[in-house]
């Protein structure tokens, strides 16, 4: 009987442990993620043109994976001759992220279009406290090679705001203020990302990667051998994804 008995008692403190666990995931769960993703606060086919010739992003190294890298640090540099608290810094890749670049492949997609939102954001003070104060500040930011070239700008006027006076209802929509030029990996085409799995056999090995070259340009396959000894190269079967292949549907 004790033996039963402790076994119940064993039993409902497990249950207890797991539900409070349970219980714990699912608040780190909710304060990690919040339940909104970032970039989607911003209303970046909402913002209005408004350049300064006084303002500037400018981005270095212009050229990326030099020495065959697939991600790079780049240096971003900034100013605004009116700097506020909600400046921000937006990646965009394609470099030219103007809507009319990018119509819609199916009547069902809305704004933002692929093209025409930012990869990654940044608040302009974020590496730069005194940025208020002279309206000048740096980011480093990461970028991987994903085929198409990059660029910066610089937004002032926040993300996409409602204001908080009853009696004021508008919108307080982002502003372009300045572009940066022009940031691209010297070989965006280049074979990356290399992945292995199990064949369809127990002595079978599948290796796969991602690569800008069409079937017409460029020859695939794949050189193995122990380290050291003689290579040889089996061929390798292409397959294409396009964009409608994964958007848009």
């Amino acid at each position: 009987m004790h033996f039963l008995f402790g076994m119940f008692v064993g039993m409902r403190g497990l249950r207890m442990i797991m539900w409070t666990i349970l219980l714990v995931l699912a608040i780190l769960h909710r304060a990690s993620s919040h339940g909104i993703q970032p970039l989607s606060r911003i209303a970046i086919h909402k913002a209005t043109l408004a350049l300064d010739n006084l303002a500037y992003v400018k981005a270095s190294p212009t050229v990326l994976g030099l020495n065959g890298q697939n991600t790079e640090w780049v240096t971003v540099e900034y100013s605004s001759p009116n700097p506020s608290m909600d400046d921000w810094i937006g990646v965009f890749s394609p470099a030219n992220f103007s809507a009319s670049t990018c119509p819609a492949e199916n009547p069902r997609v809305y704004p933002p279009l692929l093209c025409s939102a930012p990869i990654k954001f940044q608040y302009a003070n974020y590496t730069s406290p005194d940025y208020k104060v002279n309206g000048k500040g740096s980011l480093k930011l990461q970028l991987i090679n994903q085929r198409s070239d990059f660029s910066f700008a610089l937004f002032s006027n926040g993300f996409l705001n409602v204001s908080s006076q009853k009696s004021l209802p508008t919108r307080i929509q982002p502003k372009l203020v300045a572009v940066s030029n022009t940031v691209s990996f010297a070989n965006p085409n280049a074979p990356v990302y290399p992945r292995l799995a199990q064949g369809k056999q127990w002595d079978e090995m599948t290796v796969t990667w991602t690569s800008g070259y069409g079937i017409d340009e460029a020859e695939p396959f794949v050189q193995w051998g122990p380290k050291g000894g003689h290579q040889q190269r089996s061929p390798a079967v292409t397959l294409t994804f396009e964009r409608s292949s994964v958007c848009g549907t």
